[in-house]
C-alpha cells in the first residue's frame, strides 16, 4: 500500500471514530429512562425541592436524599415517560414560599459559593406551557444577604429568553435584557455562569454578558432551576399544572 493510500485510510479512521466517540456522547446525554424517577435520572442530592403545595409561607420541601430515592408528585415533578424528560409543572394558583407572590416547582441548589471561581449552570429544556412568563433558573443570594435573586432566567408566551437583572442587593429595581428567541416546545440549551464580576448567559449559540452590581460584590450565591411562574398566584393550589418545564440535561460545575 503506498505512503498516501495509507496517510488517507488513516485520517478516514480518525475522521470516523471522532464522529462515533461524539454520536455516543450525545447519546449518553440524551440517554434518559423513561420509567425511572428524576432522582435516577439526573444527580440531584444537591438540591432540594420547592413544590406549589403545603402551607401560605410553607410550602411542601423535598431533601437531596429525597430527591435521590425517587421522589415524584404528578402533576408537579416526575419524569415524562415518552422521552425521559424531568417535568416541572406549576399550577395558575399555589401555595408560596414567604416573601414570593408566585407558587413555583424549583430546585434549590443547597452548597453556596462565593464569585472567585467560575459558578455554571447548564441545561437543556423545552418549555412546553406558559400562559406569561416563568424563571427558569436564578442566581439567588445565599444568606446572611437579603432574601433576592441577583438574577432570573425567563422565557415567555413569545419565546423571547430573557435576564432580569436585580440592580441591588435589596431587590425593588432591575432590568430586563432579551437573549434570544426560542418557540414554545422547542428544545434549547442554556448556561448561566458567574465568575467574579462577570455574569454570563448563553441560549444555545448566543452569548451576552453583565457586570456584577456593585451592592452583591462580597456576597454567596446559589443556583435555582425550574418552573417559577411569574403570572401564577399565591391561594389553594389548582390540581393541573398551567405552566410545564421539561429538563433533558442538568448540571452544575464550580
Amino acid at each position: 500500500m503506498s505512503r498516501i493510500k495509507q496517510e488517507t485510510n488513516n485520517k478516514r479512521f480518525v475522521k470516523t471514530a471522532l464522529f462515533a466517540a461524539i454520536a455516543l456522547a450525545s447519546a449518553s446525554v440524551f440517554a434518559l429512562s423513561t420509567s425511572a424517577p428524576p432522582g435516577t435520572n439526573f444527580s440531584l442530592s444537591g438540591f432540594s425541592l420547592q413544590l406549589p403545595t403545603g402551607s401560605s409561607g410553607n410550602v411542601d420541601t423535598e431533601t437531596g436524599a429525597q430527591l435521590a430515592a425517587g421522589f415524584t408528585k404528578s402533576p408537579w415533578f416526575y419524569t415524562d415517560t415518552g422521552d425521559g424528560a424531568m417535568v416541572m409543572g406549576d399550577p395558575s394558583v399555589g401555595w408560596t414560599t414567604s416573601g414570593s407572590l408566585h407558587p413555583r416547582t424549583e430546585l434549590h441548589e443547597t452548597a453556596t459559593w462565593a464569585t472567585s471561581g467560575t459558578n455554571i449552570l447548564d441545561a437543556t429544556v423545552t418549555v412546553t406551557k406558559v400562559p406569561s412568563n416563568t424563571a427558569i433558573a436564578q442566581i439567588f443570594q445565599a444568606v446572611p444577604a437579603p432574601s433576592k435573586p441577583l438574577c432570573e432566567l425567563q422565557y415567555s408566551s413569545s419565546g423571547v429568553v430573557k435576564l432580569l437583572l436585580e440592580s441591588t442587593n435589596q431587590g425593588g429595581t432591575s432590568t430586563t435584557t432579551t437573549i434570544a428567541t426560542v418557540p414554545v416546545g422547542t428544545k434549547f440549551t442554556y448556561q448561566l455562569k458567574l465568575s467574579g464580576t462577570t455574569i454570563s448567559v448563553k441560549i444555545n449559540s448566543t452569548t451576552k454578558t453583565f457586570t456584577l452590581p456593585s451592592s452583591f460584590v462580597g456576597e454567596h450565591f446559589y443556583f435555582k432551576a425550574g418552573d417559577y411562574d411569574q403570572s401564577a398566584v399565591s391561594g389553594t393550589p389548582k390540581t393541573t399544572a398551567s405552566t410545564i418545564v421539561k429538563f433533558y440535561v442538568l448540571k452544575i460545575t464550580h
